[in-house]
């Protein structure tokens, strides 16, 4: 069955998931927003930024075929969190709701506090999403929360390889919560061949512990996650 509510998590391209199924999804009455906080999703990706909406207006907009991308007034530009009653609300009228969940500073991987990532309770696919891009920096440059990890804390200058990717995603999994069969994981950022092949060891590490794990580039392929998640 296909999913109806998919928060998206992690680090290393939520937000261009997010544009990218949003339109991918344009015949349908998609709700695109966050439990934390994110620049809005503007057109063409949506058909229209709803800040702090009333319940009709949102509701009005869903009734409508085309992303609409909402949520309350944040600083810099940014959305928060829609209210949860409201929230509740327009997922009941939406045929899906895009949901990014986490936040990471805009670096390819994180680790996650106690009260991280912020999944909604009607999520029923949670994308795992991690940057390749982290390969080879220091995790102090690479790792959103890098500390949280005693021996990365005890030395910054730790190098990201493929023990230290999984360690990311693996604690990212786990922090969701979620049956490996609501959780999908995305080793994004696999910008050249090579890059994809150094990964692959990762993935088959990731398929072993049950999760549905794939490789790819949401730039160069921006079709990847429509086919997987509505199509496959």
């Amino acid at each position: 069955m296909q999913p109806k509510f998919i928060s998206i998590v992690g680090a290393g391209g939520k937000t261009t998931a997010l544009r990218v199924l949003a339109r991918a999804l344009a015949s349908r009455r998609v709700l695109v927003t966050t439990t934390t906080h994110m620049f809005p999703v503007l057109p063409p990706d949506c058909r229209t930024v709803l800040t702090d909406p009333t319940p009709d207006a949102l509701l009005a907009q869903l009734q409508l075929p085309g992303a609409v991308c909402a949520g309350r007034q944040a600083d810099g530009g940014k959305l928060s969190a829609l209210p949860s009653d409201l929230l509740a609300q327009a997922a009941a009228t939406a045929d899906i709701v895009l949901c990014e969940a986490d936040g990471a500073h805009r670096l390819p991987l994180k680790l996650h506090r106690a009260d991280e990532p912020m999944l909604p309770p009607q999520t029923d696919l949670c994308l795992v999403v991690a940057g390749l891009s982290a390969l080879g920096q220091p995790v102090q440059d690479a790792v959103h929360r890098y500390a949280l990890c005693p021996d990365w804390a005890a030395n910054p200058e730790q190098l990201v390889g493929i023990p230290e990717l999984l360690y990311c995603v693996r604690e990212t999994a786990a922090a969701c919560g979620l049956p490996p069969e609501q959780l999908r994981v995305l080793l994004n950022q696999a910008d050249t061949p090579a890059l994809a092949a150094q990964a692959e060891p990762a993935a088959q590490a990731l398929r072993a512990d049950g999760l549905d794990c794939r490789i790819g580039s949401l730039h160069a392929d921006p079709a990847l996650l429509y086919r997987w998640i509505f199509t496959e």
